[in-house]
């Protein structure tokens, strides 16, 4: 998944990129996350993927960027709602034996995201609608 997010942004999800690209995608509804969790290159069928090809990322609206980082604070600030207590989420779900990662991992063994055989191998759909000249390696 964070290949395909790299290879939409043209190289330019780091960590907290890939963190905010979650939540997007989660906000982009059931039907689209769970396609793409299936297969990334399912991203390709996403309306709001499919707006950004043909454009380069500077050429984006900051609407448009595949990343939305309120979302992923919704949780918290109803918890904290809820509870009375600010930024108490963590803490409950720590107590119940939860970890909470700060920053995203790959779960899966790594691949380089510049190598352009292994982009068209993976995500063939998604590297067709955003085919990048900066990716040299063959």
């Amino acid at each position: 998944m964070w290949g395909a997010a790299s290879l939409i942004t043209d190289g330019l999800c780091s960590d907290d990129g890939f963190w905010y690209f979650q939540p997007w995608l989660i906000g982009q509804g059931q039907h689209w996350y769970q396609l793409a969790a299936h297969n990334p290159d399912n991203l390709a069928d996403i309306p709001a993927v499919r707006a950004l090809a043909g454009r380069r990322p500077s050429q984006w609206a900051n609407a448009e960027w595949p990343e939305w980082e309120e979302l992923d604070y919704v949780a918290s600030r109803a918890h904290g709602h809820v509870t009375g207590q600010e930024n108490s989420l963590y803490d409950a779900l720590a107590a119940r034996g939860h970890v909470s990662r700060s920053v995203p991992a790959p779960t899966d063994f790594t691949w380089d995201f510049d190598n352009l055989t292994e982009i068209q191998r993976r995500l063939p759909r998604l590297a067709g609608l955003f085919p990048r000249q900066r990716y040299l390696k063959t």
